[in-house]
This record gives C-alpha cells, sequence and structure tokens, in this order.
C-alpha cells in the first residue's frame, strides 16, 4: 500500500528501522508529536537475533503494514535494510550517508528506482534562511559570485554524543567517515540544490587528527564551483557551533548564521530572522509530501551520487597531503 491508495480517514503508518543514528531521537519524538502518524520502531538491528525489548520483532512485521520508513540505522546496515523497504514499495527517507563509499553508493542507487521513492535526508534543503538565499541567488541580487564560505559545525565529539548507540559514528566498520565527511555532505549538497547544473570540482583538503581517534574531527575542502572558489569547513570540536555561510558577489555579500540571512548591497543592509537549520525537517518535509503538500525538493539520484564521489575525492586529496 501506498500513501496515495491508503484510507486517509486512518493515521500514517511509519515504520522507524533502526534506533543508532544520532537523529533518532529527534525523529521518534517528532512522530509522536504528529497526531495523524503512527510508528512502529525497529530496535534491533536486522542481522542480528536479538529480538527488541520494543517494537516490532522484524523489518517483515514493521513494514506489514507501513506506509512509509525511515531509516535511522548504522550507515553500514543501510544496505540490508532497503531492499526490505523496495520489496514493500514503500516512500522511505534515509539517514545520509546513502553508504561508506561512492562505490557502495552507486550499488545502492539502482534500488531506489526500483521500490517506493527514496531519498536521503538532507535537511538544509528544508531551512527557511537557505531557501531565501536561493531565491536571492537566483533573482542575481548581488550580481557573479566571486567566493563562498560554509561552515557547519557541533561539539559532539567534546559533549559525548558519539557514545552509547552513537558510538558507531566513531567507528569506520560502521559506515562512519568523520566529521568533513559527517557534516560537510550537508554542505555539497546545500551547492547542488543552491546550482544543480554547475560543475564542482576538488581543489584542495585537509584534515584535523587527534591522538587516539581513527576518524577525524575536523576538516576543511576547498572546492571550485564553476568558476567560483568554494571553502568547506566542518568540526565536531567547535569552538563555534551552527550552520554559517557567506557568499561574496561583485555588488555585495550574503551571510548566514543560524537562522539568520544579511543582504549587504552597497551601503545598505538588510536582515531577515528565521529558524536555524534543524535536522527533523527533513522527515517533516518527508511527511508533507506524502499528503500531497510538496515542501522541499529532496535530493535525486544524480545528487546522491556526485555527493558520495566529491566526499570519496575530498578524502583522498586529504590524505595525499598526509
Amino acid at each position: 500500500m501506498t500513501p496515495r491508495d491508503r484510507d486517509p480517514s486512518r493515521p500514517l503508518h511509519v515504520a522507524l528501522l533502526g534506533t543508532s543514528h544520532v537523529h533518532f531521537r529527534d525523529y521518534h519524538d517528532l512522530l509522536a508529536r504528529e497526531p495523524r502518524v503512527s510508528a512502529v520502531v525497529l530496535p534491533a538491528a536486522p542481522d542480528t537475533g536479538d529480538r527488541p525489548a520494543f517494537g516490532a520483532a522484524s523489518v517483515r512485521e514493521a513494514l506489514r503494514c507501513a506506509d512509509a520508513a525511515v531509516i535511522t540505522s548504522t550507515t553500514a546496515q543501510h544496505a540490508q535494510l532497503l531492499p526490505h523497504t523496495v520489496r514493500a514499495g514503500v516512500p522511505t527517507l534515509v539517514e545520509k550517508p546513502l553508504a561508506a563509499t561512492a562505490g557502495q553508493t552507486a550499488r545502492l542507487l539502482p534500488l531506489l528506482a526500483a521500490g517506493g521513492p527514496t531519498t536521503t535526508a538532507m535537511f538544509l534543503r528544508c531551512a527557511p534562511g537557505l531557501r531565501r538565499v536561493r531565491a536571492l541567488l537566483r533573482q542575481d541580487v548581488v550580481g557573479p559570485l566571486t567566493a563562498v564560505r560554509l561552515c557547519f559545525a557541533h561539539a559532539g565529539l567534546t559533549d559525548g554524543v558519539f557514545t552509547g548507540e552513537a558510538a558507531w559514528m566513531l567507528d569506520p566498520g560502521h559506515g562512519a567517515a568523520g566529521a568533513l565527511s559527517d557534516l560537510g555532505i550537508h554542505l555539497i549538497d546545500l551547492l547542488l540544490w543552491l546550482a544543480p547544473r554547475r560543475p564542482i570540482g576538488v581543489v584542495n583538503a585537509e584534515l584535523r587528527h587527534r591522538p587516539g581517534l581513527v576518524l577525524e574531527p575536523a576538516g576543511t575542502a576547498v572546492l571550485r564551483w564553476g568558476s567560483v572558489p568554494v571553502t568547506l569547513h566542518a568540526s565536531w570540536i567547535g569552538p563555534r557551533t551552527g550552520f554559517s555561510a557567506h557568499f561574496a558577489a561583485r555588488y555585495g555579500t550574503i551571510r548566514v548564521a543560524g537562522g539568520s540571512v544579511t543582504l549587504r548591497t552597497g551601503r545598505t543592509a538588510t536582515t531577515w530572522r528565521h529558524d536555524p537549520p534543524r535536522a527533523g525537517a527533513a522527515l517533516t518535509a518527508f511527511l508533507r509530501r506524502l499528503g500531497g503538500r510538496p515542501a522541499w525538493r529532496p535530493p535525486g539520484h544524480d545528487d546522491i551520487r556526485r555527493t558520495a564521489a566529491l566526499l570519496e575525492e575530498i578524502g583522498s586529496v586529504a590524505r595525499r597531503r598526509r
């Protein structure tokens, strides 16, 4: 059954597959607040014999009456869970990244085309401030861009976020890949969303290492976005946290700090206040789309493929610098 042919008088049944992702609790709480949504949770990994303490006992049971699925497992488990959602034919939102490498991503992409509509949770596309930035750029308010800087950071490593079920985020064996991949994926996807046909190339990259950690807690990459130089910075260790951006152009600048957007042209400055980007926004947009109210343009399969390839290239360039 799909949302299109479901009985509109009954709740929307959503299967939450996996509890290991750091945004699982955000999604679970959001679904619990939705009066027209009923959620079932699959806490156990699909490749174990453990019977979960609550929710569904198997992937098949979780999807049996589902209208949609949200995958919030480890990255490595996506390859095990996606075939189930494809067979069930349900629209699916997958926490990013789709897979740990560009090759694994390429192998999973045909599955996305075979089942119900499936995409990844790239929530910067949903942020109202960045929607405003997109509109300003398309209106050519500041003229041709000359340089861009994008930063996304949180203090998850120092604040103990990657503990308990989320400890896999520090283990490459579960598909983890470090801060620049974990947060930089959103920044690359943002560029693809702002200008879908503009080519992106990797110029340089550097990763910050920390003793005792296999993965890098911070990193910087320099890209070429068409003819525009772009600097990306991502960090799990702060000190500044949140999202920020600076778009320099011939006739002015656009600055983003959290949810605030400031446009400067000549001596004039205008600031708009919006809510800052939040992870749950992708799920909200996904649910609205299921209800026939398109709220975003989710990443397409080519966006997912290009992002994975660019992240892998950034990693290769950074390793050559060591």
